[in-house]
């Protein structure tokens, strides 16, 4: 049975952070490597898997992100191959509001 890779994306400060506290609050597991610490921009922190910014050159990491949640640029989606089923949540955020 395959399990669906869930994507998290839109653009920065568009509330993709926010979405995965709330997929890992509602009991799905996410991918994440905690390098990128929380700040006074995101206090609960950013929930970044760095190896998805390699994404075009390494995909050895997706089948572990099977049946979990992970969050990627909209830029990189074009890089997602077609061997995984995904569920894609796309935030969608008043763009005055991103870039204030």
């Amino acid at each position: 049975m395959s399990r669906p890779i869930t994507i998290v994306s839109g653009l920065p400060r568009s509330g993709t952070s926010m979405m995965m506290k709330m997929l890992e609050a509602g009991g799905l597991p996410v991918l994440t490597d905690q390098i990128r610490a929380a700040d006074e921009d995101n206090p609960k922190g950013y929930y970044e898997f760095e190896r998805v910014k390699q994404i075009e050159h390494d995909q050895e990491w997706l089948p572990d992100a099977q049946g979990k949640a992970v969050k990627m640029i909209a830029a990189l989606l074009k890089h997602l191959p077609p061997d995984y089923e995904y569920k894609i949540v796309f935030m969608q955020r008043d763009m005055q509001e991103v870039l204030a």
